[in-house]
C-alpha cells in the first residue's frame, strides 16, 4: 500500500501536465478497491502476484500491454517482470530506473537512491523529467464517495449528537516487526488516551496469530474495515498513531495528521518513507508519555477535530 500511495503524486502530476492523456495504472489485485473511481485515473489494470514472475508471465504481460497500444510506460517500482513486459509490448517510450534489467528501458535514469537522502515520492517524481515535467506538484489524495462516508460513520458509531471529540486511530502493525513498536506499547498509549477522555479506534490487519490480551480500551475494528472504506474511516479520525505502514499514507492522503513511531534503528528508512504533507510527526523509540505529549500538541491546534463527527457510544 505504501509503494502505491507514494506513486499517486506521479499520476496527479501527469494528469495536471497532460489533461487529455489517458492514464492507466497497473497495481496488485488486492489494492484495487483503494483506488476505484479515483479522478486522476482513466483505467486500472490489476495483477495477482500468484501469476508468477518467470518468462511465461513476462510473455503474457507483454501481450496484454501490447493490446492497449500505450505510448509511454513509467515503471515506478523496478521489476524484471515489467521491464521485460513493456519492452515486449513495444511501448515506444519506457521510463524508469536502470536496475533489475533496466537496460530494457530507453529513458532510464541511473539508480543512485542508495547514496542520496530523498523522499520516496521525490524519487518517483524525478522520473517525470524524461517527459519534460519540471517541479511537479506533490499532491496525494484519496477521494471518498458519500456512500463510503456513510458506511464509515456506521462502523465508527458516529451517531452521538453531543459532539464528542473525533476518535484517535491506533495501528500497531507493520510489514516487518523489526521496524515497529510492540502491541503492548500501543496498549499503554490507548489507556492513557482513554484516561484523558479521547475515544480510541483500533484499525489494521494483525495477521493470523492471536492478539494477546485483546485490544482495550477502545473500539476494535481490526479485520473489520474493507480496504475501500479505509480512507473514509481515517478521514473521520482526529489523528492516527501508527507503526510505519500503508495506513500512514492513506491517512495523509485524506488530511488526517499522523504520528509515526519506530525504533531508533529505523530512522534512516523512515526519513525516506515519511508521509506526504504537513502536520505529521516522526517519533523514534518514544515512551508512551512522549507520544501522548506529541498528540496533545497536535490536537491543541484546534483544527484536527473540525468537521470530523464525534464518536458515539
Amino acid at each position: 500500500m505504501g509503494d502505491l500511495l507514494m506513486s499517486l503524486p506521479v499520476v496527479h502530476a501527469l494528469k495536471h501536465s497532460f489533461p487529455e492523456a489517458r492514464l492507466t495504472l497497473l497495481i496488485k489485485q488486492d489494492l484495487l478497491p483503494l483506488l476505484e473511481g479515483h479522478p486522476d485515473l482513466d483505467r486500472i489494470l490489476a495483477f495477482d502476484p500468484a501469476e508468477g514472475k518467470g518468462w511465461t508471465a513476462m510473455l503474457r504481460w507483454g501481450s496484454r500491454l501490447k493490446s492497449h497500444q500505450f505510448d509511454t510506460a513509467l515503471v515506478l517500482n523496478p521489476t524484471r517482470l515489467f521491464h521485460v513486459a513493456v519492452f515486449l509490448a513495444g511501448i515506444p517510450r519506457r521510463i524508469g530506473y536502470r536496475r533489475k534489467w533496466g537496460f530494457l528501458l530507453n529513458a532510464g535514469l541511473e539508480d543512485t537512491k542508495s547514496i542520496r537522502k530523498r523522499r520516496e515520492v521525490d524519487y518517483n517524481l524525478e522520473l517525470l523529467e524524461a517527459l519534460d515535467i519540471q517541479n511537479p506538484p506533490v499532491e496525494l489524495s484519496l477521494p471518498t464517495t458519500a456512500a463510503q462516508d456513510e458506511e464509515a460513520e456506521r462502523l465508527l458509531h458516529l451517531n452521538d449528537p453531543t459532539g464528542k471529540p473525533a476518535p484517535i486511530a491506533l495501528h500497531p502493525w507493520t510489514s516487518n516487526p523489526v521496524k515497529g513498536l510492540p502491541l503492548d506499547w500501543f496498549k499503554n498509549v490507548a489507556e492513557e488516551l482513554n484516561r484523558r477522555g479521547r475515544a480510541v479506534v483500533w484499525i489494521g490487519e494483525p495477521g493470523s496469530g492471536p492478539r494477546a490480551g485483546g485490544l482495550a480500551p477502545g473500539l476494535d475494528l481490526t479485520r473489520k474495515i474493507p480496504l475501500r472504506l479505509l480512507p473514509a474511516v481515517l478521514k473521520r479520525c482526529a489523528l492516527l498513531i501508527s507503526n510505519d505502514s500503508g495506513p500512514v499514507h492513506a491517512a495523509a492522503a485524506v488530511g488526517t495528521p499522523v504520528i509515526v513511531v519506530a525504533p531508533e534503528s529505523h530512522k534512516p528508512a523512515l526519513e525516506r518513507w515519511k508521509p506526504i504533507g504537513q502536520g505529521h510527526t516522526l517519533l523514534f523509540s518514544p515512551t508512551a508519555q512522549e507520544t501522548i505529549d506529541a498528540a496533545d500538541q497536535l490536537l491543541s491546534k484546534g483544527s484536527l477535530d473540525a468537521d470530523r463527527p464525534g464518536l458515539g457510544k
